[in-house]
C-alpha cells in the first residue's frame, strides 16, 4: 500500500514540478532551491523517477523536462496532476486488494475524512451491483472508490449514483465519438456494451447519511479476448472505442475533478439540476420500452423520465404511471 495525506514526498514533488512545467525545461538549481535539497539529491530522485517509467530528458544548462508520462499509473503521478479541493485529500494506492469499496468502508468506520480515495491496480474480489463479480485484472482498468459524507437524507443516495455516472460520461465524451450512454441507474455503455459500472454503498442513521462509498470500475485497456464468455457480448473497454491516447492517471484526475465539481454544486445549492441535465443528455433509457427486474419479478413498462431524486418514472402497458427506486432494467430493443 501507498497512501496517506496529500503531502508529497520529495520525489513526488519533483514529479509535480516537472508535470506543471511540461513542455519546458526546469533547472536542477531551481528544483534544489525550491525543495531545499542538493543538486545531487535532485539527480538521484530523477533516476528513481526514470526507473518508475517516467521519460525525463536532461540537457546541460537547461535542466530537466518531462517528455511524456504515458500511462505511468501510481500515487505520485496522480497527485502530481490532481487539482481538487477535497477529493484525494487522502489517497491510498494498492497494487492488489480484495475490493476498494471494502477497504474504504473500513477506513470510513475508523473515521476517514470526506474525499478519501482508494485506488488499486488489481482487485481480487471486485464487485458490481447485486454482488456480481467485476473483472478487475491488473493493468486493465481503473478500480477506485471515493468517500463522501454529504449532509443529506438516505433517500438521496440514488442521486449520488446518477451524479457519478454523469461525471464519468463528461470525461469519457472527450475520448468517445459516438455511442456513449447511461442505462438507469448506473451502467455506462458504449454502443450498448458496458464500459463502466458504479457501485454505491451507504451507512446511515434513520434520517441522515453517515458515509457514502462510491465505487467506480472502468474498463480501459481490456482487449476483446480479455473478456470471458460471460462478458464478451456485453462488455467493452475504452481502448476499443477511441483513437485518442489514453492515460489512466489522467482519467482518474479528470473523473475526480468532474465528480467534485458536480458534487459540491449539488450539496451547496441543494439542486440536482446540473448533473441531471447531463444524465438526461446521455440517457439511453428515457423513451425506451424496458423490462423492470426486481428480484424474481419482471414486468414491462416504458421509461418516461428520471426524477431528480433518481427514481425512474415509467408507464405500464395499462397506462398507469409509477416510479421505480430500486432494481435494474433491461432495454427491450437496442435500436435508437
Amino acid at each position: 500500500m501507498k497512501g496517506g495525506e496529500r503531502d508529497l514526498n520529495t520525489k513526488d514533488r519533483i514529479l509535480k514540478m516537472l508535470a506543471e512545467n511540461k513542455g519546458r525545461f526546469i533547472s536542477g538549481e531551481q528544483i534544489s532551491e525550491e525543495l531545499g535539497i542538493s543538486r545531487t539529491a535532485v539527480w538521484k530522485h530523477i533516476l528513481k523517477l526514470r526507473e518508475e517509467g517516467h521519460r525525463i530528458q536532461s540537457v546541460n544548462r537547461l535542466g530537466y523536462q518531462l517528455v511524456n508520462s504515458g500511462d505511468v499509473y501510481d500515487r505520485g503521478t496522480i497527485l502530481s496532476r490532481l487539482n481538487t479541493k477535497i477529493l484525494g485529500k487522502n489517497l491510498y494506492f494498492y497494487e492488489t486488494i480484495d475490493s476498494t469499496n471494502n477497504e474504504l468502508k473500513k477506513m470510513a468506520a475508523e473515521g476517514a475524512c470526506e474525499g478519501t480515495v482508494v485506488i488499486a491496480l488489481c482487485q481480487t474480489e471486485g464487485r458490481g451491483r447485486r454482488g456480481r463479480r467485476w473483472q478487475s485484472d491488473a493493468g486493465s482498468g481503473i478500480y477506485m472508490s471515493v468517500l463522501l459524507k454529504p449532509d443529506l437524507p438516505p433517500t438521496a443516495v440514488q442521486s449520488i449514483t446518477l451524479l457519478a455516472s454523469s461525471a464519468v460520461c463528461k470525461v469519457l465524451e472527450k475520448y468517445v465519438k459516438s455511442g456513449l450512454g447511461i442505462k438507469w441507474p448506473n451502467d455506462i455503455l458504449i454502443n450498448n456494451k458496458k464500459v463502466c459500472g458504479i457501485l454505491t454503498e451507504m451507512t446511515s442513521e434513520p434520517d441522515k447519511v453517515q458515509a457514502i462509498i462510491l465505487g467506480i470500475g472502468l474498463n480501459v485497456w481490456n482487449r476483446e479476448e480479455d473478456f470471458g464468455d460471460e462478458l464478451k457480448h456485453t462488455a467493452t473497454s475504452l481502448c476499443l472505442n477511441t483513437d485518442r491516447e489514453i492515460s489512466r492517471t489522467q482519467l482518474v484526475v479528470e473523473i475526480l475533478k468532474e465528480l467534485e465539481d458536480l458534487y459540491l454544486n449539488f450539496v451547496e445549492k441543494g439542486s440536482s439540476a446540473k448533473f441531471m441535465d447531463i444524465w438526461r443528455c446521455f440517457s439511453v433509457t428515457i423513451g425506451r420500452d424496458i423490462i423492470v427486474i426486481q428480484g424474481e419479478n419482471r414486468w414491462q413498462a416504458k421509461a418516461l423520465d428520471v426524477l431528480d431524486d433518481g427514481r425512474l418514472l415509467v408507464e405500464t402497458p395499462d397506462g398507469k404511471r409509477q416510479t421505480v427506486l430500486s432494481g435494474e432494467i433491461s432495454i427491450r430493443s437496442c435500436d435508437n
